[in-house]
């Protein structure tokens, strides 16, 4: 199976964004580099690699890849056989849209929605954060069944608890992806697992997040960079 190890948001500060990222969800700084008119600062929880991303301007090519302005971008999945999930994708609907020689190559999903292939170890595991793991990633899409579909047929992702009318639940083993039925394809938020979930509200205040009420009782927030999570306790 393949396994999910990224996720590029794209914000409007680098640096405000990560002392967030940094102070709120304890996350390390990995590295920082410039390439296709974007600079990504790379961040981790220990297992999954979170890339802030800032673009010269709206009119670069993959700035508005998700949407204009601050957004969730993409995901990354980690594959074995790159040349076999690049078939794989084609041959399901899905639309390869960056240069083949690239490292991460990009594709849209038949839900509309943008995601990226990486070779086995690009990301690799870091100091693992004391205070949560990103664990969750939730996509809005128009057909709930052919959404799952695609990614259970290219990917070998497996149907978990918890699905209902207006979601489908899939994972690779450690990473939920959740597909939410909407009229727009979108990446609608992430979520994070807590190790101590006081602690962690506390310091989502404290670094500049706003919670966001919800009538199902989910406790959502709303960070400094525009980007919506899920806080998911206790950790499991």
């Amino acid at each position: 199976m393949a396994r999910i190890v990224h996720v590029a948001l794209k914000v409007e500060n680098l640096e405000d964004a990560t002392r967030f990222y940094e102070n709120a969800l304890g996350m390390h700084q990995v590295g920082t580099g410039y390439a296709r008119g974007h600079t990504s600062r790379h961040m981790s929880d220990g297992a999954l690699d979170m890339a802030l991303m800032v673009y010269d301007n709206e009119e670069v090519h993959e700035a508005q890849l998700s949407g204009a302005g601050p957004c969730i971008h993409h995901w990354g999945i980690e594959v074995e056989d790159r040349d076999a999930a690049i078939k794989a994708i084609e041959a399901n609907g899905g639309t390869i849209i960056s240069d083949p020689d690239e490292g991460a190559l990009k594709f849209r999903a038949p839900d509309g929605t943008v995601a990226e292939i990486t070779r086995l170890g690009r990301y690799k595991r870091h100091v693992p954060s004391e205070r949560c793991r990103v664990v969750r990633l939730a996509i809005q899409v128009g057909d709930l069944d052919s959404a799952a579909r695609f990614y259970e047929s290219v990917f070998g992702f497996k149907s978990a608890p918890g699905s209902d009318a207006g979601t489908r639940r899939l994972t690779d083993g450690a990473f939920d992806v959740v597909l939410m039925k909407a009229d727009g394809p979108k990446h609608h938020h992430i979520g994070v697992k807590v190790f101590d979930h006081q602690a962690f509200m506390d310091g989502l205040t404290r670094n500049g997040a706003a919670l966001v009420p919800d009538p199902t009782g989910a406790v959502l927030f709303r960070a400094p960079d525009g980007t919506l999570g899920e806080v998911v306790t206790p950790m499991g």
